[in-house]
């Protein structure tokens, strides 16, 4: 008679230095945060839409599908113009990112005025 084992995966940690905004992560529950900023208030001026330690297991930010211009964020320092173009990334109407778990925080531009945008932290 054949007999079935059970697999038993194993996730190792990830643990990196805090000083640097990385962050040890594990399986379990998360805290749902909300964005500290929802709204890109000024055209062109970067706004902090997640504080520093308001991501520790990751999060998302979503441009929304009503928008008309693409939506840009930096995970790991300020968002610069409206292209993506280095460490800032952009994202098209209706299109989710989903963000690495950090202790820093996330920047938000766009180039309009009074853009609103969605999301959440996870901690």
């Amino acid at each position: 008679m054949l007999r079935l084992l059970p697999l038993v995966f194993l996730i190792p940690s990830l643990a990196l230095a805090q000083s640097s905004g990385m962050v040890s992560t594990t399986p379990g529950p998360r805290q749902i945060i909300s964005l500290d900023i929802k709204t890109v208030t000024a055209a062109n001026v970067a706004v902090l839409a997640i504080n520093p330690g308001n991501r520790t297991a990751g999060g998302w930010i979503q441009n929304p599908p009503t928008a008309t211009i693409n939506l840009c964020y930096n995970e790991i320092g300020t968002a610069v113009g409206t292209v993506t173009n280095g460490d800032t990334i952009c994202v098209i109407p209706g299109q989710t990112a989903v963000l690495a778990a950090s202790n820093l925080g996330v920047s938000v531009i766009a180039s309009d005025a009074n853009h609103a945008f969605g999301g959440y932290g996870l901690k």
